[in-house]
């Protein structure tokens, strides 16, 4: 992407004389190939050039890091090879043109990146190089990760890597990793109600966050908004998790509810700050609407961040546009009018502020958008570079039916936005989709293409209950056309519990994701669990069924009419819950359901706990992601089913109330389930219960319980 700054022609003298310096370093007969294999010892120099940008040096600050772990002793780093004093080096080059002498010839294109080995004034040295500053960034972990022994979820993992007297590296290494097949590949979190607290309770988990999705290779963190409009802020001031994301060397990009990353929630702080009346947001009257995104781009412009802006047009708290603007149309003509125009008004903004006729664009089809596009009204810019990012249909998360029919445009480029989590229906304290279904769903947006995907973005939630899910859409975003989802989960497998476990805890994860109750057959063909009850409709559900007993109410299809059933937002599909074969209703579903994927679930279990005393350093890794989350799922469909068992049994208070009891006990094991994973930097992870609702929902288990009637 094109800076949104032409440097000046004193910056280009000066960038030109740095160059000539350091070709200087690595000048002819300095280095060439190592003819020895290379022995790195406790304190081995990092030969890093001083043209090194900041970026690049935060990550060779965890090498140092690591590099300690492993040999015991600290690794300083020189400028100058001259200070290397005849010593074996672990150099970074993060532009191989300036270094030809270190250069590797696989090492070329966006992001490409490798690991070999040179001779650096007679002796062999290791060379981390990078096509550019992200390439040497993503080199550095790949050394980490092959030849330290620290994996990208070490933190997560709580892994202890094992000291070492030296780090032998063969003269013959070469690793070279080439262009991802994404361009961009973005990272979400989205009602991290967990991460967030945590990430304040120290420095090292706040680094921990953006480093993992440095190591998986990850290049673009989406936010909601980018400006800090606090009254005590400096005027285009950016946000701090923008600042820390920019200072990583991660470009950036905006929620679906944040045109060019502006959010409305900054509309009334913004227009204070301004010194003037807070107008109301209109349609009609759009130059304050500009106004306001033209500060958002003048403050990501100032601080030089790479952007793709998203270009969209929403209401209030991820709403229609309709429900926030009081002034906007009636009919879906009018409305989808209305979104077309503001769109082209963005995209004008971005490129009049940039100074760039060719920005990075996408436009998200969420909701609303899918609907309006799906009907012909919706007319997106006519832009290049305009990436069209559809949305995994909601609450399922699988390609809508307008993308599944779509006939691939020529030069028109996709992207795609599947939620790992998901807040009220999704999931949030047990992983969910598994590697198979996000693989079908991009593997579906592909093909409604003609060039290769450009962009993919997932919301990680609160990333520690999605990081298998993310490692497998980071490996297949960066090979997708050889990427296969049985193969990589083994490739996991191996390298957090081990290669002689690799195909058992394999299977186990495979027998995981299975044992989800599937409460609709799916309508796509060969599209396996379309249509899965997640954690969070656990206890939505379970809430829908306390309410009627509360009203006595007793109805043969109890998960009928919930609120967010709205098709009006775009809500639909909350439970989804259908009878099958045999089910007179919805109650004889929850039973049959609930009491299958239970019986799968404990079966998982008892496995996992045979394994796990075999899993090595993995071991916290596969109880943390695997075996609590079964069992929370085993705990979940008992506290459903006897929530339900004691629903269908209203008229006889005794058995009513047995059920009952094994329901809050069921909760309980929820609880204690969570609990299990509590240990070290992750003791106070489940404080808090924002966004489940555990508490609340054991509450109204009690106190339906303790009625006398």
């Amino acid at each position: 992407m094109k800076s949104c700054c032409a440097p000046s022609a004193s910056f280009r003298l000066l960038t030109l004389l740095g160059v000539c310096m350091v070709i200087g370093f690595f000048a002819p007969g300095e280095a060439r190939a190592a003819a020895t294999d290379v022995r790195l010892v406790p304190g081995v120099p990092l030969l890093v050039p001083s043209e090194t940008p900041s970026s690049v040096r935060m990550a060779v600050a965890d090498l140092q890091r690591d590099l300690e772990k492993v040999l015991g002793q600290p690794s300083p780093v020189v400028e100058d090879p001259k200070d290397l004093k005849g010593r074996a080096a672990i150099a970074i080059v993060s532009n191989g043109s300036i270094h030809p002498a270190l250069h590797a010839e696989g090492v070329a294109g966006r992001e490409a990146h490798g690991i070999h080995v040179r001779e650096i004034d007679g002796r062999g040295s290791v060379v981390l190089e990078g096509a550019d500053p992200r390439g040497a960034i993503y080199a550095i972990y790949s050394f980490s990760d092959e030849f330290l022994n620290i994996p990208p979820l070490w933190y997560w993992a709580d892994w202890v890597p094992q000291r070492r007297d030296a780090i032998d590296v063969p003269a013959s290494t070469s690793r070279v990793f080439a262009a991802a097949d994404v361009r961009w590949r973005a990272w979400l979190n989205n009602d991290s109600d967990f991460l967030e607290p945590w990430m304040k309770r120290s420095p090292e988990n706040d680094h921990a966050m953006l480093e993992t999705v440095l190591r998986l290779k990850y290049n673009t963190f989406e936010l909601g908004s980018v400006a800090d409009l606090r009254p005590e802020a400096p005027r285009y001031a950016v946000r701090e998790d923008a600042a820390k994301a920019h200072a990583r060397g991660l470009a950036i990009t905006h929620h679906h509810t944040s045109p060019v990353g502006s959010n409305l929630s900054g509309w009334e702080p913004f227009w204070k700050r301004e010194g003037g009346k807070v107008p109301p947001v209109s349609v009609n009257h759009p130059e304050n609407l500009k106004t306001f995104w033209r500060y958002h781009v003048e403050t990501a412009k100032r601080a030089g961040l790479e952007v793709v802006w998203t270009v969209v047009f929403r209401g209030a708290r991820d709403i229609p546009f309709w429900e926030t603007y009081k002034d906007s149309p009636k009919s879906d003509e009018g409305r989808a009018k209305v979104i077309n125009e503001m769109l082209q008004a963005q995209v004008d903004v971005v490129k009049e502020v940039t100074g760039d006729p060719a920005p990075a664009l996408r436009t998200t089809f969420y909701n609303e958008g899918t609907t309006l596009l799906t009907a012909g009204l919706l007319h997106p810019p006519a832009e290049p570079t305009l990436i069209w990012n559809f949305v995994a249909a909601r609450r399922d998360h699988f390609p809508t039916e307008f993308v599944r029919k779509l006939k691939p445009v020529p030069g028109r480029q996709l992207g795609y936005y599947l939620n790992f989590q998901f807040t009220s229906t999704g999931s949030h304290l047990a992983p969910a989709e598994g590697p198979w279904k996000m693989a079908a769903n991009y593997r579906t947006v592909a093909a409604a293409g003609t060039l290769p995907l450009a962009f993919t973005v997932v919301n990680a939630g609160n990333n520690r209950e999605h990081l298998l899910e993310l490692s497998a859409n980071a490996e297949m975003m960066w090979r997708f056309k050889k990427f296969n989802e049985d193969r990589f989960l083994r490739g996991f497998c191996a390298r957090y519990y081990g290669a002689d476990q690799a195909t058992a805890v394999a299977g186990l994860y495979l027998d995981y994701y299975q044992a989800y109750w599937t409460q609709k057959h799916p309508d796509i063909p060969g599209f396996d669990r379309q249509y899965i009850f997640q954690d969070m409709r656990y206890a939505r559900a379970t809430e829908m069924l306390l309410k009627d007993m509360a009203g006595k109410v007793n109805r043969p299809n109890p998960l009928e009419g919930h609120p967010l059933d709205n098709p009006n937002t775009g809500s639909v599909g909350y439970f989804r819950v259908e009878p099958q074969p045999g089910d007179a209703n919805q109650i004889d579903a929850l039973l049959r359901g609930t009491a299958e994927s239970g019986k799968k679930f404990a079966a998982v279990v008892a496995r996992a706990n045979a394994v796990m005393p075999s899993t090595g350093r993995g071991k916290v890794l596969f109880n943390d992601n695997l075996l609590t989350r079964a069992k929370i799922m085993v705990a979940l469909n008992s506290m459903l089913r006897e929530t339900t068992l004691a629903y269908q049994s209203q008229g006889d208070l005794g058995e009513k109330r047995k059920h009952l009891e094994a329901a809050v006990s069921a909760a309980d094991a929820v609880q204690s389930a969570l609990d299990e994973s509590r240990h070290g930097t992750f003791d106070k992870w489940y404080d808090s219960d924002r966004v489940f609702g555990l508490k609340p929902l054991r509450k109204s288990l009690k106190k339906e319980l303790d009625r006398k009637d």
